[in-house]
């Protein structure tokens, strides 16, 4: 996937950096890169839908959004290969997540991901760019 690459600086833990044209788009990529690295997302259908929302400040809100992602991942094996911008502000956003459930007959695990960390998060713009690095608890 182009819009992200892994951060490779990291010795106990893993981690992304994302860009995109605007902040709905970041917050949708970093989700779907997270996702990515749990499993490959280009093999998951769009079958399910579910929305996520969260209230927080930039750059907690990236990670805050991510943690519900896992949260979803974690209770429901929920993996999305789409997300679609809702409403989102730098202090909200509401996400509708689209793929299916993780199923080990059909999709190859990758990393089990616990959790997106405050260390070192960043949200911010570069130039034309939004871009995000978030570091994983592993």
């Amino acid at each position: 996937m182009s819009f992200y690459e892994t951060i490779d600086r990291i010795t106990a833990d893993a981690g992304i950096r994302v860009w995109a044209k605007s902040l709905e788009e970041l917050l949708c990529k970093s989700i779907l890169a997270t996702f990515n690295e749990i499993t490959p997302i280009e093999s998951i259908p769009q079958r399910e839908e579910r929305v996520i929302e969260v209230n927080s400040e930039l750059p907690f809100l990236l990670a805050d959004l991510i943690n519900e992602s896992i949260v979803l991942h974690e209770a429901e094996l929920f993996v999305a290969s789409r997300c679609e911008p809702l409403e989102v502000r730098e202090d909200y956003a509401r996400l509708k997540l689209i793929g299916d459930r993780f199923d080990p007959q059909k999709n190859e695990p990758k990393l089990v991901i616990k959790a997106a960390t405050y260390h070192d998060l960043k949200v911010e713009r570069q130039g034309d760019l939004w871009v995000a690095e978030v570091i994983f608890d592993i």
